[in-house]
């Protein structure tokens, strides 16, 4: 596939609809003029961030900008819903163009427009925000996928999990009381990673997962147990 036979389609596209249509005009590959509308249409086999570029380059002209790829094989909108807004928020407008042989075609998915800006999303902020506070060191690593991601919660369980393997058995007061979180009871009792058990009326203790599990968390272990040495 060469981006030779993305244009018969696009220009079919825009000759249906009235325009005049001329290829390689300056360093575009493909303008189309109809009355007072000038567009510039890019033709690339691949959507890149260089072809986003060369359509913002195209921008300086004054033209509504269209950039044409292939129609991806395994589209979906929900795929490809963030992307769409990104190509947005530059004003592009996008094009995809189907090749089946003699029976191409191109379809606008959507035009340039100029670009609304998004609410904030407070909500979301906040989360983001809470979670950061809720982190003391960072043992976690940017961009990985497959691995165990340290989240402020599972510090608390660390947190509290080192004081029971210290202190033996306490009560979720207790916990509060020499610093654990302040949701100690819905922790314990909710026992997620199943280092807690109960023995008694709201008293616990580290189970022996709880202790192996421990191990996989050396950096944190060592400074929850630190920081509880510090305040005896």
């Amino acid at each position: 596939m060469t981006e030779k036979e993305l244009y018969p389609p696009v220009r079919n596209l825009f000759e249906k609809r009235g325009y005049t249509v001329n290829a390689e005009v300056k360093d575009c590959d493909m303008t189309a003029v109809k009355d007072d509308e000038f567009i510039i249409v890019e033709l690339k086999r691949n959507l890149t961030v260089t072809l986003l570029g060369q359509g913002l380059k195209r921008q300086r002209t004054g033209a509504d900008v269209f950039i044409a790829v292939p129609k991806p094989k395994q589209y979906s909108l929900k795929k490809f819903r963030s992307v769409f807004s990104v190509i947005k928020k530059l004003e592009l407008g996008l094009i995809f163009v189907s090749l089946r042989g003699e029976h191409s075609f191109a379809e606008i998915v959507f035009e340039p427009k100029p670009f609304k800006f998004m609410y904030k999303d407070t909500r979301k902020r906040k989360e983001i925000m809470t979670e950061i506070e809720g982190r003391t060191i960072e043992t976690n690593t940017g961009g990985v996928t497959g691995t165990k991601i340290i989240t402020a919660y599972t510090e608390k369980c660390i947190h509290i999990a080192c004081m029971l393997d210290m202190y033996g058995e306490m009560s979720a007061a207790e916990v509060r009381k020499k610093g654990g979180a302040d949701n100690a009871y819905n922790i314990l009792t909710m026992n997620v990673y199943g280092w807690f058990e109960k023995t008694g009326r709201g008293i616990f203790k580290i189970t022996e997962k709880g202790r192996l599990d421990l191990m996989e968390y050396p950096e944190l272990e060592r400074y929850y147990t630190e920081l509880l040495q510090q305040a005896e």
